[in-house]
C-alpha cells in the first residue's frame, strides 16, 4: 500500500459554490438586524407587517430581472444578424414558450399559494393564542430542522427521482445523529422553560408543518427550472406579486377586528404599525430587513436551480449555525455543557455538509467513487485510453497523482482499485 496514500481529498472549489457563502452571510444580518429591532409582545401587527416587509424585499427582484432581460435582449439581436436559421431557431422556441405559458402560470401560482400559506402559519399562531411572547427559544428549535432535512431528501429523491450515492448517505448518516442528539437537548430545554407547554409543542408542530410546505416549494421550485427554463429573478417576482395579492386578501378582515394593546385600548392591526417605529433606527433596521430578505429569498432560488432542493438542507444548516452564533453572542444560549455539545454537532454538520457538497471527498469504503472529482478523472483517463496515450503497465502512484494532480495530492491504491473497479 502507498505511504502516501491521502484519506481526505479537497477537490477546487467552484463560483458557484459561493452561493452557500453568501446565504449563510445574508442569514445571519438578517437575524441580526431582527435581534437588534426592540420587541413590542404586546404589538400584534408585528407578524403581519414582516409579511409586508417580506413582499417588498421580493420585489426587488425586479432590478436583476430588468438587467437579465436587457442582456438577453441584446444578446438575442446579435444572434438574430448571424443567420437565418438562427432567427428560426429564436423564432421556434418563442412558440414553444407561448404554449407553455399557461402551464408555467399555474405552478407559479400554487408555488405562490403552499409558500404564502407557509408564511402566514406563525403568524396566525400568535394571533389565535392571543400572545406575542415566543413560545420556543431559536436556539431550542433544532427539532424542527430535522424534519426540514429529512422532507427535503424524501422529496427530492422520490419526486424529482435525484440519485444519492454512498458519500451522500454518510452526509446524511451525519446530519441526522447530530440533529437528533440538539433535538433532545432542545427539548428538554423546552420542557424546562416553557410556561405553557401544551403551547410551545403547538408551535413546534406549526414550524414543523410550514417546513413541510416550504419542501414542498422548493422541489415544484426545481421542477419548474427543469422543465420551463425560467430565471430565479422573474420566479421571485412572480411570487412577490401574486403574494402580494394574497396577503392583501388575508389583511382585510384586520381592518374590522380589534386587538388588546397592552390592555389600555383596543387597535386594529394596522394602526398598530406605526408603534413600530418608535424606536428611532428601527427605519434604517427594516430598510437593512428588507435588502438582506431579498438576498436570502433569491439565495435559496439560486441554490435550487444551480444545485437542487436538498443542497437547501445544507444552506439550512449554516444558518442554523449562524443562528447559535448570534444566540451565543447576546446570551440567549447558555455556556454549559450543551453549549459544547451543540458546538461539537454543529461543526460536524458543516463537516458533513461539506462532504455532501464535496468540497471535502473521503478516501475511504468506496465513498469517493461517484464523486465529481473521480467521475471527471474516470473521463479522461478512459480518453486516454482510447488514445493510446496511457500505458497499460502505468503504476497506481502515477494513476492516482493524475487523480489529484489539480490538488497537489497523492492518492493511495485504494483509490484505483474502487475507482477502476468500481465502473
Amino acid at each position: 500500500m502507498n505511504s502516501n496514500k491521502k484519506y481526505c481529498l479537497f477537490p477546487k472549489p467552484h463560483l458557484t459554490h459561493l452561493l452557500f457563502l453568501f446565504y449563510f452571510l445574508s442569514s445571519v444580518v438578517k437575524q441580526y438586524i431582527l435581534k437588534g429591532i426592540k420587541k413590542d409582545k404586546a404589538n400584534f401587527s408585528i407578524p403581519i407587517f414582516k409579511l409586508y416587509i417580506h413582499e417588498i424585499g421580493d420585489f426587488l427582484s425586479i432590478i436583476p430581472y430588468i438587467i437579465l432581460k436587457i442582456k438577453t435582449k441584446s444578446h438575442s439581436y446579435l444572434k438574430k444578424l448571424n443567420t437565418y436559421n438562427k432567427i428560426n431557431t429564436y423564432f421556434k422556441r418563442a412558440n414553444i414558450f407561448k404554449k407553455m405559458l399557461r402551464k408555467i402560470i399555474i405552478f407559479i401560482f400554487i408555488i405562490s399559494f403552499i409558500d404564502f400559506i407557509a408564511q402566514i402559519s406563525t403568524a396566525v399562531f400568535y394571533l389565535i393564542e392571543g400572545s406575542r411572547q415566543m413560545q420556543v427559544n431559536h436556539g431550542n428549535t433544532n427539532i424542527v430542522l430535522i424534519f426540514n432535512v429529512i422532507f427535503l431528501f424524501i422529496l427530492s429523491k422520490y419526486i424529482l427521482d435525484i440519485k444519492f450515492y454512498s458519500h451522500h448517505y454518510f452526509s446524511f448518516i451525519i446530519f441526522i445523529i447530530c440533529l437528533i442528539t440538539m433535538g433532545i437537548i432542545d427539548f428538554i430545554n423546552i420542557v424546562k422553560e416553557s410556561k405553557d407547554f401544551i403551547n410551545s409543542l403547538l408551535y413546534i408542530l406549526i414550524r414543523i408543518f410550514s417546513v413541510l410546505l416550504y419542501s414542498i416549494v422548493n422541489v415544484i421550485d426545481k421542477v419548474v427550472f427543469l422543465k420551463y427554463f425560467i430565471s430565479p429573478y422573474f420566479l421571485l417576482l412572480s411570487k412577490a406579486i401574486i403574494q402580494l395579492f394574497f396577503l392583501i386578501i388575508f389583511s382585510i378582515p384586520f381592518c374590522f377586528v380589534k386587538f388588546n394593546y397592552k390592555n389600555k385600548e383596543e387597535k386594529i392591526i394596522f394602526s398598530m404599525f406605526g408603534m413600530i417605529f418608535e424606536q428611532k433606527l428601527a427605519i434604517l433596521f427594516y430598510i437593512i430587513y428588507i435588502i438582506s430578505s431579498f438576498f436570502y429569498n433569491l439565495l435559496n432560488l439560486l441554490i435550487i436551480n444551480k444545485f437542487s432542493p436538498e443542497n437547501v438542507a445544507i444552506a439550512f444548516i449554516l444558518e442554523s449555525f449562524g443562528l447559535f452564533i448570534i444566540g451565543t453572542a447576546n446570551k440567549e444560549i447558555k455556556l454549559d455543557y450543551n453549549f459544547g455539545i451543540k458546538f461539537i454537532m454543529h461543526i460536524l454538520l458543516i463537516i458533513g455538509s461539506f462532504i455532501f457538497n464535496e468540497f471535502i471527498v473521503i478516501n475511504i469504503c468506496g465513498l469517493a467513487n461517484n464523486t465529481k472529482l473521480f467521475l471527471d478523472y474516470k473521463e479522461k483517463r478512459d480518453l486516454s485510453l482510447i488514445n493510446g496515450s496511457l500505458n497499460e503497465n502505468t503504476s497506481s502512484e502515477n494513476i492516482s497523482e493524475s487523480v489529484n494532480g489539480e490538488i497537489n495530492s497523492n492518492a493511495s491504491d485504494e483509490i484505483n482499485s474502487e475507482e477502476i473497479n468500481g465502473y
